[in-house]
């Protein structure tokens, strides 16, 4: 009697499984989630009419946490593509940066030798200014020299009149 029972569950057992391995086939199948491609859990629940709902349960438990963890993993890519557009500015801007640095390096030792060129030239105008006192120095007549130059002058004038 037993095998007669087991026999007649059987039959729709059967009918029920290939009704829904049917209608799985004939969908289209998306892809609507990364659980799908995650790899599978390293313990196999053993079903057990009365451990399905237990069994049931763990899996949707377990795949809120895999979306939760995508949602997380999802945000943090999300956050780093942020932060790398935020690291190229500022890459940007410190090589704009370094391009003015050396621009006013540049523009300082041009500054720095016109400086140089105008103290050397003011040097060069003191020493020819230094040279030509000299000069008048050197020129420069003595007291009675001036005073046979004024005799000199005062003997032609009278000698004029």
């Amino acid at each position: 009697m037993n095998k007669l029972k087991a026999k007649l569950l059987l039959w729709p057992t059967l009918a029920l499984m290939s009704s829904a391995l049917a209608a799985n086939g004939q969908s289209p199948s998306i892809s609507r989630s990364s659980a799908e491609n995650s790899p599978r859990p390293d313990t196999v629940a053993k079903i057990k009419p009365r451990n399905a709902t237990n069994a049931c349960s763990a899996a949707a438990d377990d795949l809120i946490a895999t979306r939760r963890l995508a949602e997380a993993l999802d945000s943090e890519n999300i956050a780093l593509r942020e932060r790398l557009e935020s690291e190229k500015q500022i890459v940007g801007l410190l090589r704009e940066l370094a391009a003015t640095a050396k621009a006013e390096n540049e523009s300082l030792r041009t500054a720095v030798a016109a400086k140089n060129e105008t103290i050397a030239a003011k040097d060069g105008a003191i020493a020819a200014q230094e040279k030509l006192i000299g000069e008048l120095k050197r020129k420069r007549s003595s007291p009675w020299r001036r005073l046979g130059d004024i005799l000199i002058g005062a003997a032609a004038g009278a000698l004029l009149k």
